[in-house]
């Protein structure tokens, strides 16, 4: 097995570990029901990892295509769908290729609209992403969006110092950690850029550095709205901080998450 099989197992498997909340799954799936009059969708969930979101859209009933870069993450989703025969699976890099057509909802969760991996201008990547998902949708379909909003990112990603997460061993033995070293705002720009590195020791002993140098477009709520619009869509509902309580305009400083569900005109 190469360094990249192995660091990429090791990742797949520590985000499993650590990123298995369910309250934003318990969220989305209540929306679809009360937007949709709790009818099965044929749905397309974007970035889907490892099933942790698309897997349980399945297991409500609705059909579902899901799509990811990474096949590591994909493996394991596999192994979730086993005895659904409602799901569908497969990889793809979202900026790169088609998403499909006549979609009734469109899902992107889990941060993915702030997470976008590319060597695009991360403006453009975010653009690209809600127009894509316009082209996929059938008209009159929906757009589900949710992706952290705060009132203040100078405050929230002006982090300096080391850290360390997603600590662990994963099935091939090998153990890791990731290491932090902060991250610094640019109001003017929006972008957030940081380092850090992956410290793996596999079973065998070897040692294995990666550094991983990242930067990501913390964009407004109103830039989303506009590029909403202009992919031809109207808002119909919002949610703050997973409530039914509309997203503030402006926002305001207990503001953590946006949710968006959004009509294809």
């Amino acid at each position: 097995m190469n360094r990249d099989f192995i660091a990429k197992h090791w990742y797949a498997s520590m985000y499993e570990k650590f990123e298995n909340q369910t309250y934003d799954v318990d969220f989305l799936l209540r929306v679809l029901a009360e937007q949709t009059g709790n009818q099965p969708q044929n749905i397309l969930e974007v970035a889907c990892g490892g099933g942790r979101i698309c897997v349980p859209l399945a297991k409500s009933q609705h059909t579902v295509v899901g799509f990811d870069v990474d096949e590591q993450m994909l493996l394991r989703c596999y192994k979730k769908m086993v005895g659904l025969p409602n799901i569908r699976c497969y990889q793809a890099d979202a900026l790169n290729s088609n998403w499909g057509f006549g979609y009734d909802v469109v899902v992107m969760a889990g941060n993915i609209l702030i997470n976008i991996e590319s060597d695009m201008d991360y403006v453009d990547a975010q653009k690209t992403f809600i127009k894509n998902a316009a082209t996929s949708l059938h008209i009159g379909g929906h757009l589900y969006m949710d992706f952290d909003l705060h009132y203040d990112p100078t405050t929230h990603f002006n982090r300096l110092g080391e850290s360390s997460y997603f600590n662990g061993t994963d099935e091939l033995g090998t153990t890791g950690r990731i290491v932090s070293y902060g991250s610094v705002y640019d109001p003017v720009t929006q972008i957030c850029a940081g380092i850090k590195h992956w410290e793996l020791t596999t079973n065998s002993g070897e040692q294995i550095i990666i550094l991983k140098r990242w930067y990501k477009h913390i964009p407004t709520l109103k830039q989303v709205y506009g590029w909403l619009s202009d992919a031809g869509f109207t808002i119909e509902r919002t949610y703050h901080n997973y409530t039914d309580e509309p997203i503030p305009e402006p926002i305001v400083k207990t503001t953590r998450r946006a949710t968006i569900w959004a009509r294809k005109l």
